[in-house]
């Protein structure tokens, strides 16, 4: 993670660290490691729509990595693995299996929970690093998607990875957050009601990102390898799966800051923000801050 820090110029004089915002990841779950909890335990919920478990667990190992790629503290690494929010608070709800597979009623009960508990766990971000070309709830899941962002939360979702077809469904949304990985970098156009829009909407570093690795880490899923290993509680994994929660962190980030900014605005700050002449469209986060700086001061100029 530090690389991808470096890359999205999250440099040593930003000292925000996402304290006080919380983030909901809809993944296969999170391994309770020491990057979480410790000094103080910040996965502040675990719900776990599968299989119905009322303690945090990973069956899978994605879930765990994507957490740790957003939150991690580097507590097991001595801070040289740390997440781009170390002091966020985490929510996490479980709706892939063991295979990351999942369903719709999961994915829907987990978006109508969000809901219904946004206040009660302050969530001001939901990371989704899923992704469906199931036609069957392509359409619905980024509808549902996009209630969340009707309620005022900042919606990251993952675009997919080598896709012929595109965007998966929920980043196919245009209310939403859809971010890519750098390393691969491909833009599509889709359509909807006759409106034409780009995607994804922003990119970050997603190849062989070293973050959180759960004690129950499944290799025997295709794409993964022992030989990505770092130690006994780090490995690398690749995918917009890891560049999205990358983006939800400087989200974090930007909240700690900003609290009072709403989703739109923390969307088109981070947008805004990326469109360096070098690195179009790549995460900057010291831009980001920059801009959001400049962007309060005249708001505070216009009702002056």
């Amino acid at each position: 993670m530090n690389n991808a820090a470096h890359t999205v110029h999250l440099t040593p004089d930003i000292t925000l660290s996402g304290k006080g915002v919380s983030v909901a990841v809809l993944d296969t779950g999170i391994c309770p490691m020491e990057d979480f909890i410790i000094p103080r335990n910040r996965i502040i919920c675990f719900k776990d729509f599968v299989n119905g478990k009322n303690y945090p667990y990973d069956d899978n190992g994605h879930g765990t990595h994507v957490a740790g790629c957003l939150g991690a503290n580097g507590y097991l690494s001595k801070g040289n693995f740390k997440g781009i929010a170390p002091s966020c608070n985490i929510v996490c709800l479980k709706i892939l299996d063991e295979t990351g597979s999942g369903t719709a009623k999961w994915s829907f009960d987990a978006i109508r929970w969000l809901i219904e508990n946004k206040e009660k766990y302050n969530i001001k971000i939901v990371n989704m690093s899923v992704g469906t070309n199931d036609r069957t709830i392509y359409s619905s899941l980024a509808y549902a998607a996009n209630m969340l962002w009707q309620k005022g939360i900042v919606v990251c979702a993952a675009s997919g990875n080598n896709n012929p077809r595109g965007i998966t469904s929920p980043g196919i949304n245009n209310s939403i957050i859809t971010i890519g990985s750098w390393e691969e970098h491909k833009i599509f156009s889709l359509s909807n009601n006759k409106n034409t829009y780009s995607k994804p909407d922003v990119f970050a570093p997603g190849k062989d990102i070293v973050s959180c690795m759960s004690n129950t880490f499944l290799f025997s899923m295709g794409n993964r390898s022992k030989d990505k290993i770092v130690d006994n509680y780090y490995i690398k994994m690749s995918g917009s799966s890891m560049s999205t929660p990358i983006v939800s962190g400087a989200a974090a980030i930007l909240l700690e800051k900003y609290p009072y900014l709403n989703n739109d605005e923390v969307k088109d700050i981070i947008i805004s923000s990326a469109n360096s002449p070098e690195n179009p469209q790549l995460l900057n986060i010291k831009n980001m801050l920059l801009t959001a700086q400049k962007y309060v001061e005249m708001q505070k100029n216009i009702r002056i």
